[in-house]
Parts: C-alpha cells; structure tokens; sequence
C-alpha cells in the first residue's frame, strides 16, 4: 500500500514539475520599446521607516519619461516617521505624493485599503505595485511597461531577497522556486501566482473586477487580483523573467516570520486560487507529509527508510531543475551552492505549515493586526 501511494505521488509530482518546467520556455510578446503609457506606482507603507527612503530612491532613478510616471503613496496608520519621510519626498520631487489612510472599511484588509487609496487617487492607465521594504532596477518601469500589449491585463515578475547569511539565501532561493512555479504554471495557461512586490495591472482590467473591493477581503490581495482578472477570461496574464526588471526586497528576520508569512501565503492560496493551483498545493504537501511519515515507520519497517529516500531524491530533482533553470535565467548562479539545502529546509517548513493548517491553527498575525485564518 505504501508502495502504491509512493508510486502515485511521485508520479504526479514529476509530470506537475516536467509541466512548469515546459511552461517557462514559453516567452512573452512585449508590445515593444515605443509602448510607454502613463504609468501610477502604488505602494502601501506601513512602519516602514527604515526602507520607504531606499524605495523612493529607486523610482525616481527609473529610465522611463519623467512625465510619463508618477509615485503614490498611502501611509497605512503607520506609527513611526513612515509619513514623515515620504512627505520630505514630496516636497523635493511634485511626483510623489503621500496618502494617509484611516482604519480600513469593513469588507478590506489594511493594505488592500491603502492600495484602493492609491489607486482611485492616480490616474496612470498601467498600475505598478511594490513594497515599501523593495528597491526596484532602473528599468523595472520601462520593462514591465514594455509587456502591456492591447491584450494583457496583468504582468508579474521576479523577486529577490537581499541574500545576506545562509538563512536569507534559503529564503531567497525558496521564493525564487515559488515565483519560477508561478513562471511555468501562467506558461501552460494556468496562471495561479504572483506576489504584489512586482506587479503591474491594467486600470481597465482592476476597474472591471470592481478592485479590491469587488475581490473582497483578503491578506493576498495580489493573488486575488490575478485570479478574478484572469477568471474574466477577458485579458492574458504574463510573467516576466528577466534579471533587469527584477525587484530586490528585505528577508524576513527569523524563522518564527517567516513560518506566519508562509502560512498566510498558503491560507490564502487554498482559497484564492483555482482547482489546478489547489491540487498543486495538496500534492506537494502530501509528498512532503509522505516522507516524514515514512521516516518515522522506517523502525518498524526497514523499507519505510528506502521509500521515504526514494520520494524525497524524486522530489529533489525535480524541484532542482526548476530551480536550476530560473536559477540561470535570472543570471543568480552565487545561490547554486545553497541549491542542496533548500530541500531539506522546504520539507521542514511546508511539512510545519501544512500539519498546523490541518489542526485548525489558522489565526494570523500581519502588520500588528491579527485576522482569522479562515477569511482570509
């Protein structure tokens, strides 16, 4: 029986990666170096003192028309000098301007509120988002730009963590497999991710959701945004994986974050995200949950050891060649030498995550507000 079982997942496994894998060598149609809309960057800040002023920094230096783009901000209840800063900004460049936001309205998220903001206030036909804890290239703007051909909606992007020590570089490979999942899956025609620290949306297509209000509340609102645009069938979805439009962002501190950050993404996910994206996630759990399952058999029986050995190599490998492929697209070979270690570490944290969404442990703790995790 655990033959069967090991044989039927690692099955699915392999076919799932081998159709991400096929999914990134898919390339994108830009709609060319003249297309140069007006664009609206949005970002929503909150107690973010110390990164909102290396983020500023970073759009202005954008190689894209000075009035062909503009910067806002919405300061979401932040309780140290957030505000301050963006203001001393806006006095020096009329580009940025700063918003501050009250308690979000019933029905939004904090930040979901804060982007609202942004955006009704804006008047930019292409929507970039990023965090206030990011810097993004010069080109970040005039590349994501570049993408929106009449047809397309919505275009994401890379994101890198500044990598310093082992625990950043775990992370910084860990979101780059997860971005390279989400490269592959809008690949094959089945757009299921992307993170609102590169993203870029057409205000025709976030107004004819009905924004964020019409997505309803949510911790993820990129991923739902992407999901009611592309479940209006209406507009093509495209990820960009290009080393020059990435964006770089700030890791989390500890393990402890990280674990909440994870858990929101998955929570959010097992609702947001259609049927095919929902069985990616239960298969790569289970194969997960599988191996640890095994191991704690294999005292009681000796091919217990053997199998849990056989389902991790498989889901290695093949997790390796993803990893390996963005890996070398994105021009990030200094993280070839962690790629041995974010394994093992992936199946202690997604085996922690899943166990404690199956036990009904799903309050969560974002931003100083804390939200069930069944609403999200």
């Amino acid at each position: 029986m655990l033959t069967i079982a090991v044989v039927i997942l690692g099955t699915l496994y392999l076919c799932l990666a081998f159709l991400f894998l096929l999914g990134t060598f898919k390339e994108n149609a830009e709609g060319g170096e003249d297309t140069q809309p007006f664009v609206s960057i949005v970002i929503a800040a909150k107690d973010e003192q110390a990164n909102i002023g290396r983020c500023l920094e970073s759009l202005l230096a954008q190689n894209y028309p000075e009035d062909k783009f503009d910067i806002f901000v919405t300061d979401d209840c932040s309780e140290d000098c957030t505000a301050e800063i963006v203001r001393s900004y806006a006095v020096r460049f009329p580009k940025i301007q700063l918003l501050q936001a009250k308690s979000p309205p019933k029905g939004l998220s904090g930040k979901q509120h804060a982007l609202a903001m942004g955006i009704e206030n804006s008047a930019g036909e292409i929507i970039l988002t990023t965090d206030a804890n990011c810097t993004v290239s010069p080109e970040w703007v005039r590349k994501t730009a570049a993408h929106f051909s009449p047809e397309v909606g919505l275009v994401a992007g890379f994101t890198f963590l500044e990598a310093k020590g082992l625990f950043a570089k775990l992370q910084c490979l860990d979101l780059l497999y997860l971005l390279t999942i989400g490269w592959g899956a809008t690949g094959i025609g089945k757009p299921t991710s992307a993170i609102g620290k590169n993203l870029g949306f057409r205000r025709k297509a976030y107004e004819e959701v009905g924004g964020y209000q019409g997505v309803g509340f949510t911790l993820n609102e990129d991923l739902a945004l992407l999901g009611a645009i592309r479940d209006t069938r209406r507009w093509r979805i495209q990820f960009i994986a290009d080393p020059s439009q990435a964006v770089t962002a700030s890791p989390t501190e500890t393990f402890p974050r990280f674990l909440g950050q994870r858990k929101r993404w998955t929570l959010a996910g097992l609702k947001k995200i259609p049927f095919f994206g929902q069985f990616v996630l239960v298969i790569a759990f289970c194969s997960r949950l599988l191996v640890i399952v095994l191991l704690l058999l294999s005292p009681l029986r000796a091919e217990c050891l053997r199998l849990a050995a056989a389902v991790f190599l498989a889901t290695s490998l093949s997790d390796f060649l993803i990893l390996l492929r963005s890996v070398i697209r994105l021009k990030r070979r200094d993280l070839l030498r962690y790629l041995p270690l974010i394994f093992p570490f992936q199946l202690l944290y997604q085996s922690i995550i899943g166990t404690s969404v199956l036990l009904g442990r799903r309050q969560l703790c974002w931003k100083g507000r804390k939200y069930d995790g069944h609403l999200v």
